[in-house]
Formats: C-alpha cells, structure tokens, sequence
C-alpha cells in the first residue's frame, strides 16, 4: 500500500497574511457605524483593567465583536465580509505575503495534504482563499453563534483548540510540517515533525525553543 500523503498545516494571519484579517474587519464593523464605536468607548472603564492581564485579555475583545456584530445575524456575515473586502482600495498592499503563497503551492505541487487551521473567521479566510485561487484547500476556522442580539464565539480555532478542530476534520496529528508565526500555536508545533517560524519576534522564538525538542526554521516571508 501507497504511503499517506503527508500532511502540512498552515497557520493563517501573519503566516500566511500580511495583517491579523479578523482584527481589521471587526474594527472596520465597528467603525462604519458610530454608535457601536461609541458604545465600546463607554464600555471602556469597566473593560480597560482587564486587558492587563492575560487571563482575562480576552472579555474585552470578545465584548468588541459582540458589539461589532449586534443586530446581525450569522447569515449576514458572508455579505459583510464581501463588502470589506470591496472596502479595501485597489492599491492596497495583497492580504498574502508572495513568499508564503509559493511555499503553499509547492507543497501542493509535491503531492502533500495542506491544511490551514486559523483563529479568523471561517467566512473571512475563505473569502481571501477563494480570491487567491486557493479556496480549494481545507480550511478549519473559528464560528461565531449568536447570543443577546449580536454574536459570540462558537467554536474557536486557536491555541491547543487547533488540535482537536483538525482531528475532526481528518487532519489528526502528527503532522509532517507546521508553520506559524506565534507561540500561541505550540501545542501544534509539538505535533509536527517539522516546524517553521514566520518572521517571530525575540520573545516568541525565546518560548518556543525553550518548549521544542527541535530546533524551528526561522522565515523571513515579512
């Protein structure tokens, strides 16, 4: 019997992009419409504490999509995102960096099984997929459900949680290779036999040598 064809995740923002795409478009949600900017501003002193702490880091910012999203639907998002992405002007830089774009479809070319596993928004990253003419490589992303008016995360594709969203999408590891830029993605990196790092900061390759076996190749696509 053939070998399996080996298998290669793809973090998404800043890996494979030049910017975090679920960040610039909720702050555009939240920007096209005053109130809801103004509604976040009076929010601030009781959401502003809880920044300074990694624990809790992550209230304030899920409050931001909350209000972002109030009065949509999750059928309203595929519409939203095609408008940002008209939004965006046409001599803007490209969302993907070309380097990363070769590395992709070289591993393609070679017959290998790529996956790219994100914290963005499935319909944004599929989206900018699709325009790159590369819509047709399986995508496990973060949902959103809604709660109160507005949405909340469902399920969210980040950190450890990348593990068990790629299991259930036929992608179990070990994997053959993993790229990403953060060390929030070290449980997955722990899982790959191969490891590359895109453009990481000091402190980032610092945790990530210290918690590997091996020794991660550093890229410089950024």
């Amino acid at each position: 019997m053939a070998e399996p064809a080996p298998v290669v995740v793809f973090d998404f923002d800043l890996t494979l992009t030049r910017w975090d795409t679920a960040d610039r478009f909720f702050r555009w949600m939240l920007k096209r419409d005053p109130w809801r900017c103004g509604l976040v501003v009076a929010a601030l002193p009781a959401v502003a504490p809880l920044l300074l702490a990694r624990r809790t880091r992550k209230w304030p910012i899920r409050f931001a999509v909350w209000v972002a999203t109030l009065g949509r639907g999750v059928e309203s998002l595929p519409a939203l995102v095609e408008e940002h992405i008209q939004s965006l002007s046409p001599g803007h830089e490209p969302v993907f960096l070309p380097a990363a774009l070769d590395q992709v479809r070289s591993h393609l070319a070679q017959g290998h099984r790529v996956v790219i596993a994100t914290g963005s928004l499935e319909p944004l990253a599929q989206a900018f997929l699709d325009r790159a003419g590369l819509g047709d490589i399986p995508l496990v992303a973060s949902t959103l459900r809604p709660f109160l008016g507005g949405l909340v995360r469902d399920q969210h594709c980040f950190g450890a949680g990348k593990v068990p969203m790629l299991a259930a999408r036929g992608f179990a590891p070990p994997w053959a290779v993993v790229y990403t830029d953060h060390h929030a993605d070290l449980p997955v990196l722990q899982l790959g036999h191969q490891c590359y790092l895109i453009n990481p900061t000091p402190r980032c390759l610092a945790r990530i040598k210290q918690a590997l076996p091996l020794v991660p190749t550093v890229l410089a696509w950024r």
